[in-house]
């Protein structure tokens, strides 16, 4: 029997193929580990950037919070001090519309110029909110979580009520003004004003019942618009109360 002619070109064909299949084998395999290892880089990048964005963020929370921190502490000093004036002023208002409604012949004129000086007198509130405006318009309001985020807006929100009762308080005092001018001696209400001695005339110049009905009619409104301001100072203490306890609380602040 005699050999085949050995093929030698289809030798060096068939050597090439498996060397090609191996090459293509260990090519995959080595496609693989290099993106494994691309994926896990970027993941862990990924990861390690989260990290220090949420340790960043946690800082300048702290700090954010610390300031509006000193910010409600100012507002509830504010409240505090409005709030014992307008319980001052409440009573004052109501002894003055007491002595109103009484024969004039036993009014009192010196304490009705102060009752009236009162009367004119505001303590207006001017809310410390520096650093929540700050927060809401740059957006690191989002460093909080949304139980604090919404104390903080519950009590944004009720600051705009208390501002626009202090307005219609001092509306209503100006719109006594005209009537109280033919009445009695600014002069006086302006020495009483600085605590200075009276040193002018202290005449009364209420000529009959409809005037002074008029006069005690604009006087109750002042009262009336002076209570459901002082309703609206202890609502914002108590947002401001709770919210400075939670602040402080959470941030282990002092």
């Amino acid at each position: 029997m005699e050999n085949q002619p050995i093929d030698q070109d289809q030798t060096i064909e068939e050597s090439n193929a498996k060397e090609s299949k191996v090459s293509k084998k260990r090519n995959w395999s080595s496609y693989f580990k290099e993106f494994f290892m691309l994926f896990l880089a970027i993941s862990l990048g990924f990861f390690v950037e989260n990290q220090r964005e949420a340790y960043v963020e946690n800082k300048s929370a702290k700090v954010l919070a610390q300031s509006m921190l000193e910010d409600l502490e100012q507002d509830r000093k504010a409240l505090q001090d409005g709030i014992r004036f307008m319980e001052e002023k409440d009573q004052k208002m109501d002894e003055f519309l007491r002595m109103l409604h009484a024969p004039g012949a036993d009014w009192d004129t010196v304490a009705f110029y102060k009752s009236m000086t009162m009367v004119f007198s505001t303590f207006p509130f001017s809310p410390t909110d520096g650093t929540y405006s700050q927060m809401k318009s740059s957006g690191t309001l989002r460093y909080f979580d949304q139980r604090l985020v919404n104390k903080m807006n519950a009590y944004d929100n009720q600051l705009k009520k208390t501002v626009f009762r202090d307005e219609l308080v001092e509306k209503g005092e100006w719109e006594l003004v005209p009537l109280a001018a033919t009445l009695i001696n600014f002069e006086v209400t302006g020495e009483l004003r600085f605590n200075k001695p009276i040193t002018k005339e202290t005449y009364i110049k209420i000529r009959n019942q409809d005037t002074l009905d008029l006069f005690i009619n604009k006087v109750a409104v002042v009262r009336t618009m002076t209570g459901r301001s002082l309703q609206e100072y202890k609502a914002q203490l108590l947002l401001g109360e709770d919210l400075i306890k939670e602040i402080k609380d959470k941030y282990q602040l002092n």
